[in-house]
């Protein structure tokens, strides 16, 4: 990733996600826009892999294309770290539901049923699989290139405002963000997702596969449950659970893993 304008690219996959976005913004508050508009919305999620598709061609040309899109099917890795990616969101999810309803004295709501959970996770989860390249760009290209310069928790911290700014034109809605959730608590997922994630990435010898399953596990379970306030009348106990675990598990893998990344550029990915 060495020889990609970083910069350019940043600036163009905000350029087209923030377009996907504009829309739906624009008749939130009433403005009429020209129909043709109104299906750029799937820009929002395809953004970065148009962007990364752009920028790595011109590059490294189709060669480059390939290696890098061979990465997604790159699935050798851990036994543990396979468990985790794909069944922490769903685990995650499910105590930040409990817990969170508990706290509040909220009786679970009836709609969330064993089967609405699995097939409305299921569901969202494949359509997010197909739709959501975020992963390409900033674990594929950004945090790797971080990686090239710095040890693993500054290239995590530089990568949280990046990602985090990404996603703002979403809170621009004048009822907020649309699963009810705040400023806080999004900024918490985004810096306890970006050390879980590029952790994953790192054990997972920059494999795209685990990094793209978990985000959108996550996703769709975390739609599945009743975690976000819009779908269980605005009760944010078992959102703040979500985040506080999510914490809670960065804080465990920074501590576990102080030695080994720490001062270290382009951290050893073969120690598994």
């Amino acid at each position: 990733m060495k020889n990609i304008n970083l910069k350019g690219l940043l600036i163009t996959v905000f350029t087209i996600s923030w377009i996907g976005v504009l829309p739906q913004l624009l008749k939130a508050y009433g403005i009429k826009i020209p129909k043709f508009l109104e299906s750029v919305d799937l820009l929002m999620t395809l953004g970065p892999m148009l962007g990364a598709i752009l920028f790595i061609y011109k590059a490294q040309g189709k060669t480059g294309l390939k290696s890098f899109f061979s990465r997604l099917f790159q699935i050798k890795a851990s036994l543990f770290i396979v468990l985790f990616a794909i069944f922490f969101p769903i685990i995650l999810s499910l105590f930040s539901s409990l817990i969170g309803l508990k706290l509040s004295n909220t009786d679970w709501p009836e709609a969330f049923t064993l089967g609405n959970i699995t097939s409305n996770g299921l569901i969202i989860f494949s359509m997010y699989l197909v739709i959501n390249t975020e992963e390409l760009v900033w674990r594929g290209i950004v945090f790797d290139r971080f990686l090239e310069k710095y040890e693993f928790v500054k290239s995590c911290l530089l990568l949280i405002p990046i990602w985090w700014l990404f996603h703002i034109p979403l809170f621009l809605f004048p009822d907020g963000h649309q699963a009810g959730y705040g400023l806080v608590e999004f900024t918490c997922i985004v810096i306890a997702q970006t050390f879980i994630l590029g952790w994953i990435y790192i054990k997972t010898r920059k494999s795209l596969f685990y990094v793209h399953v978990h985000h959108q596990l996550l996703n769709g379970f975390g739609q599945a449950f009743p975690i976000f306030p819009v779908f269980i009348l605005g009760n944010k106990y078992p959102i703040w659970v979500f985040c506080a675990l999510l914490l809670v598990t960065t804080g465990i893998i920074i501590f576990t893993n102080r030695k080994k990344y720490a001062h270290r550029k382009n951290p050893n990915i073969l120690d598994n």
